[in-house]
């Protein structure tokens, strides 16, 4: 039996075209945008011919475009992602437009704001490393 992706609390399978709207955790915006691209095989089948796993995309109506790990074993969309509503009518999204996007933010951030953004990680894994071991000791 091949599992499949369904939105959160329903039997509706994600599909490509699928118009939908999805709600961010931070200041809970809502973006409305469609699904423009799902793996043929998900993440465990990738895995067991070692290979990595791909994302399922989403394109926002800004442009930008969003992407979820295809694991529907595991991984199930969130309750912040709903269907608006079903249709055929999309434009497929080429790795070269994902490209295009990712170079364009980042020649949008300046060096500062990229090294910022990295401090800020290691920060909070320090700060996570340190709580653990003061937790445990």
């Amino acid at each position: 039996m091949t599992i499949r992706m369904k939105y959160f609390g329903t039997n509706d399978e994600v599909s490509p075209g699928d118009r939908i709207e999805y709600t961010t955790l931070l200041l809970r915006r809502r973006k409305q945008g469609t699904v423009v691209w799902i793996p043929e095989r998900t993440a465990l089948e990738l895995d067991a011919a070692g290979k990595q796993p791909e994302d399922w995309l989403i394109k926002f109506d800004d442009g930008t475009f969003t992407g979820w790990m295809y694991h529907p074993e595991e991984l199930q969309p969130p309750k912040r992602l709903r269907l608006m509503a079903r249709s055929q009518e999309y434009e497929p999204v080429s790795n070269e437009k994902l490209e295009r996007q990712d170079n364009e933010i980042s020649s949008q951030m300046g060096v500062l704001e990229q090294a910022s953004g990295c401090a800020f990680v290691i920060l909070l894994v320090v700060a996570t490393i340190v709580l653990a071991v003061s937790l445990f000791s």
